[in-house]
């Protein structure tokens, strides 16, 4: 699966969720995950500072790099550096590929 990021469309954040993009109608998302959350996941992404002040969340929130489709609701709270979208497009990357090898071992067992 790859991601390929508009600027256009996929940097509306809102509240609790990053939308990378529309697919056949439906908004791809990656949820963000507040501090109060005391899992952490390999795809967790967590934010700067600056990031947070620009995109107006919290400055203690991460973005879980596993994205679901889902409906684009609410207002629209900030917008996300591209620096950002390219760093969750490559965490993304990243868990897509591990999901994708840990089946191959799930599969032979």
């Amino acid at each position: 699966m790859r991601l390929f990021l508009c600027p256009d469309k996929m940097q509306m954040l809102r509240r609790g969720a990053l939308c990378l993009g529309i697919v056949s109608g439906l908004s791809l998302l990656c949820d963000i995950v507040p501090a109060t959350e005391n899992t952490w996941h390999r795809a967790d992404l967590p934010l700067s500072m600056m990031e947070c002040a620009n995109t107006g969340l919290r400055p203690d929130v991460r973005i879980r790099c596993w994205p679901r489709f889902g409906l684009m609701r609410g207002n629209v709270s900030g917008r996300a550096s591209n620096a950002l979208l390219i760093a969750v497009d490559g965490r993304v990357q990243r868990e897509a590929m591990l999901r994708q090898f840990e089946g191959k071992w799930a599969a032979k067992a």
